[in-house]
């Protein structure tokens, strides 16, 4: 998610990150826009869209496996591409409203209220939304490829750090590194060799004892 939403111009930037458990989820994001606007641009959802699928994408190419972690996102960006197609007219289909916005759907079907299209449009429906899916889940692997040694620094301070907020991403991006960071970690180095001396002197006191 951050590293898709530092590259491209119209994702949701993150706000903070987590990987501390919260709930039934073993982590979240916090992800914001720059702006707020009323209207939004086909390239600004695409954007969108792409930036939701940044964890799926991460862990398809850094552990070559996929989890349920993604899920709310998945969720999320399913009902954007959704509302293209069907409600905004941003898809092939072209400029018209099979659906208005607030209805419970799954996909191309609407099994809460009387559908208005056929079976046919219900099937092109679907096939847009995948395809913007499909389309956004390539951008955002070839992103997260492109910038893969960004993504594993940023992954290497979440797993020691745990949570990171804007500017600590910023600076990461910017540096390379956490100031704060390295100073508690030397800190914690030089807490941690002076135990071990004075353990030491108190060992050699205690064997000169006994002798």
């Amino acid at each position: 998610h951050a590293v898709i939403g530092i590259m491209l111009k119209n994702a949701n930037t993150v706000q903070k990150v987590t990987i501390v458990p919260r709930g039934e989820t073993g982590g979240y994001n916090l992800m914001t826009p720059d702006d707020e606007t009323f209207l939004e641009t086909r390239n600004g959802l695409i954007d969108k869209i792409t930036g939701l699928l940044g964890g799926r994408a991460a862990e398809e190419l850094m552990a070559n496996d996929i989890t349920n972690g993604a899920y709310d996102d998945i969720r999320r960006a399913t009902k954007i591409a959704r509302a293209m197609v069907a409600q905004y007219g941003m898809s092939k289909l072209g400029p018209v409203q099979y659906e208005d916005a607030g209805h419970s759907v799954f996909l191309g079907r609407d099994y809460m209220s009387e559908k208005n299209f056929s079976d046919q449009v219900a099937l092109e429906i679907d096939n847009e939304v995948r395809n913007i899916i499909e389309e956004c889940y390539k951008k955002a692997k070839e992103v997260l490829q492109e910038n893969k040694e960004l993504l594993i620094n940023l992954s290497q301070h979440l797993v020691e750090i745990e949570t990171l907020t804007k500017e600590d991403i910023q600076e990461i991006v910017s540096t390379g590194k956490l100031e704060w960071w390295e100073k508690k970690k030397a800190k914690m180095a030089e807490i941690e060799a002076q135990f071990k001396e004075e353990h030491k002197e108190n060992e050699t006191s205690e064997c000169m004892k006994n002798n």
